[in-house]
């Protein structure tokens, strides 16, 4: 039959319980140190990752804020220039207006004058006209 040796056995299970505590020392808990330093590293970074997310939305959101702000004040600054050109242009149109109504009456009065000095010197002219055509008609007659 089976001859089962105690002292073995018992040295086996000496040699296996210090095997497990050797192991338990230098593998499983410095592994388990391990494990759960990287499991809060994880975290830590997980949580990091989380705050820089809400961070990023308010920037996107401020970044937003300052881009409509801006566009705001780009139509403003257009329109304002637009009203300005618009404005500086009747300006200028009422000038030459003005300019042209002067120089029509400036025009007016000089083509007047001109007219006054051909009468002028036709009605000398006249006269004498005048003179012959009544010699004419007292000669036809």
């Amino acid at each position: 039959m089976l001859n089962i040796n105690f002292g073995v056995m018992l040295i086996i299970a000496g040699i296996f319980f210090i095997t497990l505590v050797l192991l338990k020392i230098w593998l499983f808990d410095p592994l388990v140190k391990f494990m759960d330093e990287r499991e809060k590293r994880l975290q830590e970074e997980l949580k990091m990752i989380s705050e820089n997310s809400e961070e990023t939305k308010i920037i996107e959101e401020e970044i937003k804020e300052i881009l409509k702000l801006a566009r705001e004040d780009a139509s403003r600054i257009i329109n304002e220039a637009r009203l300005k050109a618009v404005e500086e242009a009747e300006k200028i149109k009422a000038v030459k207006q003005r300019e042209i109504e002067e120089a029509k009456e400036s025009l007016k009065l000089m083509l007047e004058k001109e007219k006054k000095d051909l009468l002028n010197q036709l009605l000398p002219e006249k006269e004498e006209i005048k003179l012959l055509i009544e010699k004419k008609i007292r000669d036809a007659a």
